[in-house]
């Protein structure tokens, strides 16, 4: 009897996992649902006066289009990992919701805990871990691209002290740990 329940609970993993994986990866048949949710938020800064540069590119030496104030209300658009030598802030472009003006905002001035998955080769398939390191089981996986909410930020056991990131999907739902290098954590999260 152990046997057969052990079958079934194996086979129904696997069933599991396959679908986990179908669902996560659907923004490859359809690039639109990766876009579909325009999620709002408001900007932040320490100084309630302060002036947020609105910019063309997702770097300062960009173009200024104009700024914001702490408390503006804004749509996510894309996200952009950062460039540089030392720390990379990300960059997250906007969209203002009284003015419709649209540009690149430090991510540091944006409050979200909605972000998107990265990495060197956009065909990569990105493991859903079932815990915060490379030997725990993979639940599926996600895409370039897709869209996640951050829940929780954490250093792995293993020596290097490799970051991860509890992210759920927006589209799935399904919830699970990714290496910290496949996600643009926001700084006003983690």
């Amino acid at each position: 009897m152990n046997t057969k329940k052990t079958i079934i609970n194996s086979l129904f993993r696997l069933l599991l996992s396959c679908l986990l994986g179908l669902t996560l990866s659907m923004t490859a048949v359809f690039p639109g649902l990766a876009q579909t949710a325009i999620d709002q938020t408001i900007l932040v800064a320490n100084d309630p006066n302060s002036r947020i540069n609105l910019r063309s590119g997702p770097t300062v030496n960009s173009a200024s289009l104009g700024y914001g104030l702490p408390g503006d209300q804004v749509s996510l658009i894309d996200f952009n990992r950062g460039s540089g030598e030392g720390p990379r802030v990300p960059w997250i472009k906007v969209k203002f919701s009284k003015s419709g003006a649209i540009g690149w905002i430090r991510g540091d001035f944006v409050k979200t805990d909605i972000t998107i998955l990265t990495a060197n080769d956009p065909n990569s398939r990105i493991n859903l871990r079932n815990g915060p390191s490379v030997s725990e089981d993979s639940l599926g996986y996600g895409l370039v691209g897709d869209r996640v909410k951050v829940l929780e930020c954490q250093t792995g056991p293993d020596q290097n002290r490799t970051p991860w990131v509890k992210v759920q999907f927006l589209q799935s739902q399904a919830i699970g740990w990714i290496r910290g290098d496949f996600v643009i954590v926001p700084l006003t999260y983690c």
